[in-house]
């Protein structure tokens, strides 16, 4: 009986070890590709198989710890090999009902799509029945002719054997449409033209196909092996080699960035195959403002937001305020708003949108208010395009009525075909939509970088962009700001409530209630300000406890608060605007104090600061070996001072301001050591009050630096007056008759002491000036006082009828100078450029240091752009030189770029652009020389 039993458990266990042996992965497998089917499977030009599909594959042998061996061939043959058991698998096919009763097909891995490459010129050509009339080539045996003979029965379809020779006829003319994955192969030897021809934002899109694994029929326990095998790959892995090769091709460090093609002027792809437009243009300053590389993937509107949900892409650059199409998604910046209107042909008269009733009117299909018009208007029957030529061309064939678009983008494209007489649009109805940035939900990283990127931007730069890119004539979002900040409806019902913002009632003159009872002080001019320009009701509600504002913002009793640093704890409540004031640090000491030029370098100090500073903590963690004294005002850091309690007071240069203009602390002077931060302001928003954030940056972007200087010089009064009061000179003469000439010392004494102290305010004041525009480190020019040298030049010169350069210059290998010997390093080293770069130029030009290790050079007066090469190359010359740092001997080398007024450009903004692209062409063709555009005098 046992030993039945032990035979019986012995066959069961056998039969166990079989089943899992018959469900294991051989130790070698044969799989079989195309070799011409990129992204997904090709052979490179080392021979060897790559792409998303071998990528793939390699995956599962290392997590199987099994051998591989790719068998790539023709595409036909590759199918011809399973069905002849030459090979264990076929390794990437679409799944078709063909094809499932033929092999045994796998789950699909991977979703691609099956398009159709349409010529640039067929500019009718946007959807899949206006294919219907073309003749479109297609590979034999590819999964693009099943589906395209299904679609679009009766269609003209001409094969070929390979992509190449697909692709050839499509250079040679041969057809004007093919079929295609996700994108055309960089392999091929005239990709470059092919591309340009067949661009990827002109794909129709077929269908969606499931790429999926094949094996035979006569081998279903190693297709199950495989199965389990599959499963196990992570969805990340391939999230991330989707983002590999189904994307544009660009640096690990770039941010890659969706354009929605056809919606000139804001983003499009010119006939050279430029990405162009307003909103491309400001993502590239933001890259120069922030120093993230980035690069641009042209494509379809929904595509785009398909890549950005698949991780392919990392930001939809513009996108319609639309609910559905923005699901899952984040809202990173408001870019824009734009108003939209109804427009017809005027062969046509019409009144109002009913006189259209049981007519087709069209309208595009990312517009956020179809839902609104088809409530509003149930008796029109509304037609979709996706392009707004489909719409144009629709109403000119008389297919619909009219249509609906936006109204800077229809001026544009009428105007660009000679057509702007030939539509006019209804008063009403009209619509204003947000245009908004996306990302991925959960990238905080990602979501303030952008955040801050833009409101690095000041409100001129963007205006000039709109000068660049848009008619004059038409209402610009921008150049509306400074007299009344355009708002989509939303935003006016918010401006219309009575909003509370949180302030401090006893922190002069940034916050203060004065004598008479009024909120006063910088931030109560600031609200002010935002006011008028939004609209708004936004109430001061001032607070003699810091804590208490605090308790009652986190409870949502205020919309926002003034003046609130922005920390990671505070994201749980509370959202935060651009900054909007930047205030510098510095001491406050007696006069007799040496001067102090770091912080951290100074020997150990008593230092007071008010307590409720956020900066407090900071202060004490960078700099522990000075004793922080913490005290509730300024004031009385300053009677700890004048009584040698504490060594300095620390607080910001406006409140130090005012307390220096007491006359009886005529012994105390302010000193800003180079490792004091400059800290920006910012208005919290309670996460209750969200909307909010988004009209007060509208707001923000509206104060520019005169405003601020008028604002700062209003409340940042530094002049004492001289003298003394006369009814106190009196008294003093009589008290001391018997001692006159004592008197008259020390009258003298304390005149020369006040004389004194007022031309120390003078050169404080002085000081702040030139900061105000100049570099910290190199005390040359900065971007904001460049930019208003070069406009005032221009201009003068424009009068003369003379030249004028700008020079770009970008030092060579920088990043490895600060990696190899330190920043402090990499500053004298810049230092040192700045005195060349001085030395090299008349009196005067201006240099100008813009960030990092760019600097601009501004020539006047110029006889010929010869003048300019003559200054390049001396400044060239002069580096050949070593500079003698304190570790080192350091041999420089510089790219620059020189644009000339006025070949190219009459403005400053696109000059700048001209000399900074021409020194990125010498960065990439061997920098340490310089280059000129091809533009002629």
């Amino acid at each position: 009986m046992l030993r039945n039993l032990c035979c019986v458990l012995m066959l069961l266990l056998s039969s166990l070890l079989q089943a899992s042996q018959n469900n294991a992965l051989p130790a070698h497998l044969r799989v079989a590709l195309s070799n011409d089917s990129y992204p997904y499977m090709f052979v490179d030009e080392y021979g060897n198989p790559a792409g998303l599909v071998v990528d793939f594959w390699q995956q599962v042998a290392k997590q199987q710890q099994i051998e591989l061996e790719f068998v790539a061939v023709d595409w036909p043959e590759s199918l011809q090999l399973l069905a002849e058991r030459k090979v264990d698998f076929h390794g990437g096919l679409g799944v078709t009902p063909a094809r499932a009763r033929q092999f045994l097909l796998g789950q699909g891995y991977l979703e691609l799509t099956s398009n159709v490459f349409v010529h640039r010129d067929l500019s009718r050509v946007t959807s899949l029945a206006d294919l219907r009339p073309l003749v479109v080539g297609t590979v034999a045996d590819a999964t693009h002719s099943e589906i395209l003979r299904r679609l679009l029965p009766g269609i003209t379809l001409k094969t070929y054997p390979h992509a190449s020779a697909l692709y050839q006829a499509a250079l040679a003319g041969e057809i004007q449409a093919f079929t295609g994955l996700d994108r055309l192969t960089p392999r091929y030897p005239e990709f470059e033209q092919l591309e340009l021809l067949f661009p990827m934002y002109k794909k129709v899109p077929l269908q969606q196909i499931q790429l999926t694994f094949a094996a035979a029929k006569t081998n279903p326990n190693l297709h199950q092996a495989l199965q389990q095998a599959a499963s196990a790959v992570p969805s990340g892995f391939i999230d991330q080699i989707e983002r590999k090769w189904l994307s544009v091709a660009t640096d690990a460090d770039s941010l890659l960035i969706g354009v929605s093609v056809g919606n000139q002027p804001f983003m499009h792809v010119s006939q050279s195959g430029e990405v162009q437009g307003f909103f491309v243009d400001m993502w590239r300053l933001w890259s120069k403002k922030t120093g993230i590389k980035v690069a641009f993937m042209p494509a379809q509107s929904d595509d785009l937001l398909a890549y950005l949900h698949k991780s392919r892409i990392d930001v939809q650059m513009a996108q319609m305020q639309h609910p559905e199409k923005m699901a899952g998604l984040q809202l990173a910046y408001h870019l824009y708003n734009l108003s939209s209107s109804f427009y017809f042909p005027n062969s046509q008269l019409i009144h109002q949108l009913s006189e259209l009733a049981g007519k087709k009117v069209g309208i595009m299909h990312t517009s956020a208010y179809a839902a609104e018009l088809r409530r509003n208007y149930p008796d029109l029957r509304w037609q979709e395009y996706r392009t707004l030529e489909a719409l144009i061309d629709a109403a000119q064939r008389k297919q619909i009525a009219g249509f609906f678009a936006a109204d800077l983008m229809i001026s544009k494209r009428l105007s660009e075909m000679n057509s702007d007489s030939a539509f006019s649009a209804l008063a009403e109805p009209r619509f204003d939509t947000a245009i908004y940035s996306l990302i991925r939900p959960g990238n905080e990283q990602l979501y303030q970088q952008i955040q801050q990127g833009f409101a690095q931007i000041s409100l001129d730069e963007l205006i000039a962009l709109e000068q660049r890119w848009l008619d004059p004539a038409m209402p610009a979002y921008y150049r509306k700001f400074r007299e009344q900040v355009p708002l989509t409806v939303d935003e006016l019902d918010l401006a219309t409530q009575e909003l509370s913002v949180g302030v401090m009632a006893n922190w002069p003159p940034i916050e203060f209630i004065a004598s008479n009872g009024e909120f006063q002080g910088m931030t109560a001019d600031i609200l002010a300000l935002l006011n008028q320009r939004l609209g708004a009701r936004l109430q001061a509600k001032p607070y003699q406890d810091w804590s208490a504002l605090m308790a009652d913002f986190e409870q949502g009793k205020l919309a926002a608060v003034a003046n609130m640093s922005d920390l990671p704890e505070r994201h749980q409540f509370a959202e935060f605007s651009d900054d909007y004031w930047t205030l510098q640090w510095v001491l406050l000491g007696q006069a007799q104090q040496e001067s102090v030029q770091a912080v951290a370098a100074m020997a150990p100090k008593r230092i007071a600061m008010m307590q409720d500073y956020q900066y407090l903590h900071e202060f004490v963690k960078n700099y522990p070996q000075h004793e922080l004294v913490p005290v509730p005002s300024i004031e009385q850091g300053v009677d700890l001072m004048v009584r040698g309690d504490v060594d300095f007071v620390l607080d910001n240069i406006v409140a130090v301001g005012v307390v220096l203009t007491d006359p009886s602390l005529i012994n105390l002077r302010v000193q800003i050591p180079t490792d004091l931060p400059a800290e920006a302001s910012y208005f919290a928003i309670h996460k209750n009050y969200a909307p909010l954030r988004v009209l007060l940056n509208k707001g923000i972007k509206t104060i520019s630096d005169q405003d601020r200087k008028t604002i700062q010089d209003k409340w940042l009064n530094l002049h004492i007056q001289q003298g003394l009061d006369r009814s106190h000179l009196i008294e003093l003469i009589l008290q001391v008759v018997a001692v006159a000439a004592a008197v008259v010392l020390v009258f003298w004494v304390w005149n020369y002491s006040l004389r004194r102290e007022v031309n120390l305010r003078r050169q404080m004041e002085e000081k702040m000036r030139f900061m105000a525009g100049h570099d910290e480190l190199t005390k040359l020019a900065n971007r904001s006082l460049f930019m208003e040298r070069l406009q005032s030049a221009i201009h003068q010169h424009a009068r003369h009828n003379e030249l004028l350069a700008v020079l770009f210059m970008d030092l060579d290998g920088f990043k490895q100078i600060n990696d190899q010997y330190g920043h402090d390093v990499g500053d004298e080293l810049l230092v040192q450029l700045a005195q060349v770069l001085k030395y090299c130029v008349r009196k005067t030009d201006t240099v100008a240091r813009f960030g990092g290790d760019e600097f601009v050079l501004l020539l006047t007066g110029l006889v010929d752009r010869d003048d300019a090469a003559i200054v390049a190359e001396k400044i060239l010359q002069c580096l050949e030189d070593s500079m003698v740092l304190s570790v080192c001997q350091i041999r420089a080398s510089a790219s620059i770029g020189i644009a000339v007024y006025p070949q190219d450009g009459t403005e400053a903004a696109p000059l700048l652009k001209v000399a900074d692209q021409l020194m990125y062409q010498v960065k990439q063709s061997g920098k340490n020389q310089y280059r000129f555009s091809s533009r002629k005098p």
